[in-house]
């Protein structure tokens, strides 16, 4: 989630810095709401990490060479039209930036 965040930061920056000062506790920079949205990301990957959770594709064994085949099951699995929605829809072009993100 931390590099699916990352992504999609400039989509809605206040939603992430409101998360960040309401979930994780961060000051908020009126001047610079992308700092404090950054730092609740922070927050979270570093909360993720100490529940162990894997951090990055290296630790789960996987290669940017698989990310491909993620790609096609992420995007087209269960019929899904090439993309995925939720709070943005994201193309097969936005899954492999996240997925290389996650290197």
């Amino acid at each position: 989630m931390p590099a699916v965040f990352t992504y999609v930061l400039d989509h809605d920056v206040m939603r992430f810095a409101q998360v960040a000062v309401r979930v994780w506790g961060c000051q908020m920079d009126f001047a610079h709401p992308e700092v404090t949205a950054k730092q609740g990301i922070e927050k979270l990957r570093q909360f993720l990490i100490s529940i162990g959770m894997p951090k990055n594709f290296e630790e789960l064994g996987a290669k940017e060479e698989d990310i491909p085949t993620l790609v096609k099951a992420l995007c087209y699995g269960d019929g899904r039209p090439g993309s995925i929605s939720g709070f943005v829809t994201l193309t097969e072009e936005d899954c492999t930036k996240i997925y290389r993100l996650m290197l």
